[in-house]
């Protein structure tokens, strides 16, 4: 994260000791991912790796990797949508064509493709892309540029609010099962839990 931690010296997986057995591996291969694209190509993750960067604000290379990988496993997976609101394509479909879309639409603004792109550059791309103002409306023929970015958005936050670097970044205190949470009263931390500042 760019901002400075309020948290800067709190370590989530320092309370891995306290966690199942299940829960620890679940949140230890978070830290670690494995890098085995199913779905995307190579130059697909890594244009979305850029994506996911842009969006979250986000420089670290094992946050960004384990996203990218969530997001990978998740086109992959058999399993269906839960939902999909009409006229938009399948998450497979409109990821492809999203990610053509908007290399497509950085060269039609800067004439260079995303990666190659400035990070002010990337942010106008990507709020014309929310903004479904598309400069160049065949890429886009398959697909509403703002549908592609609000799922994009949607599954990007889900993935990156999952990491235990971003948890220790935000003061979560992590899953706490068998242990528990105790003190939930309003403004009340338990000891094990994050303070604000190092306090």
């Amino acid at each position: 994260m760019a901002e400075e931690s309020r948290y800067p010296t709190y370590d989530v997986w320092d309370q891995h000791t306290e966690w199942d057995g299940h829960t620890k591996k679940i949140v230890g291969s978070r830290k670690t991912p494995q890098v085995a694209h199913q779905f995307f190509t190579k130059e697909e993750a890594f244009l979305l790796q850029t994506l996911v960067g842009v969006l979250v604000n986000e420089h670290r290379l094992e946050v960004l990797t384990f996203v990218t990988q969530h997001l990978d496993d998740s086109a992959a997976s058999p399993i269906g949508e839960s939902q999909r609101k009409v006229g938009v394509p399948p998450k497979k479909q409109l990821y492809r064509l999203g990610l053509a879309g908007v290399d497509a639409e950085c060269h039609a603004m800067y004439g260079k493709g995303f990666m190659g792109a400035k990070p002010e550059e990337q942010q106008a791309v990507l709020q014309a892309v929310s903004k479904g103002q598309a400069k160049d409306p065949q890429a886009w023929a398959g697909v509403v540029p703002s549908d592609f970015f609000k799922q994009l958005l949607h599954d990007t936050v889900s993935a990156y609010y999952s990491h235990p670097l971003v948890w220790s970044d935000i003061g979560y205190g992590g899953p706490a099962y068998p242990r528990g949470y105790v003190r939930v009263e309003k403004g009340l931390t338990d000891p094990w839990e994050a303070k604000a500042n190092g306090k």
